[in-house]
Order: C-alpha cells, then structure tokens, then sequence
C-alpha cells in the first residue's frame, strides 16, 4: 500500500493570500471592538466581528485568540480586515509590538494612493494614535494572518 503525502507550499500560499492588499498598522489603546466602531462611525465602513475567521495560536501549551473584523464593499470585490495584534501578553505578529490593529485591504480596485487616503483618514478617528502603511514584504509572520 502506497502513502500518499500532501506538501504545502507556505510560500505559494502566502503569495495568493497577499496578492492585491495593502496592510496598515493602527496603535491605539482603545479595545478592537471600540476601534472598530470609530472607524465605521470616521470613514462609514461597517466593521463586525468575523468568529469564524477568529485566529488560534498555541505557544507554551497556551492557546491565544485574535479577533478579526470583516467588512465587505458592496459596490466592488473588495474585503477588509481587522485583526487584533495583541491578545494578553502575545502578539500575532510579534515584530510589530508597538502595533495594535493591522488593517487589511485585499481586492485589485484599492491601489497605493487609495491605501494612503484611507491612512489619512484614520489618522483623524480619535483614538488612533499612530497610523502607518506597511510593507507586506517586510514582515516575518506573515502565515499568522492567513485564516
């Protein structure tokens, strides 16, 4: 009897999952849920939790949950993404401790520019305390962000 063995290929992977987004990183104090809802309330986004989309990583037989928020566009095929950063002392991506929220944009109808005007935007929402647009490539643990 042969076995047969499925390899992966992470690097494939995390290529199409990062095809057409852009990430920007939010600091804030404020709680996901509260941020969220300034956001919808700045730049009329509808944020909402996603459970189903809901991160899981276990580090020293501890599991550690990162809520993500979902928002869809009606008018075009683009999706956005919350995630939480930071879940009690671990960080999703733990390259970027000064980063509370990532957002994600995935869709070809968001180019750079409109990335920097949604950054300008957020900049406004009171609680934000630091916003910036970062390099998808640039960041390590990128595979903790795909669901």
């Amino acid at each position: 009897m042969t076995i047969l063995k499925l390899k992966l290929d992470q690097d494939q992977l995390v290529e199409d999952f990062f095809d057409s987004s852009h990430l920007i990183g939010i600091a804030s104090t404020a709680r996901d849920y509260q941020l969220c809802w300034q956001i919808n309330r700045h730049l009329h986004t509808n944020f909402r939790v996603n459970n189903s989309l809901e991160i899981t990583l276990s580090k020293k037989s501890r599991s550690y949950h990162f809520p993500v928020f979902d928002f869809h566009e009606a008018t075009n095929a683009v999706i956005h993404y919350c995630y939480n950063n930071h879940c009690q002392a671990e960080f999703l991506l733990p390259e970027l401790k000064q980063i509370h929220f990532l957002w994600m944009i995935k869709g070809d109808y968001y180019q750079l520019e409109d990335a920097k005007k949604i950054v300008e935007e957020l900049r406004k929402v009171p609680q934000v305390q630091l916003v910036s647009l970062l390099d998808i490539r640039e960041i390590k643990n990128k595979m903790n962000l795909i669901f």
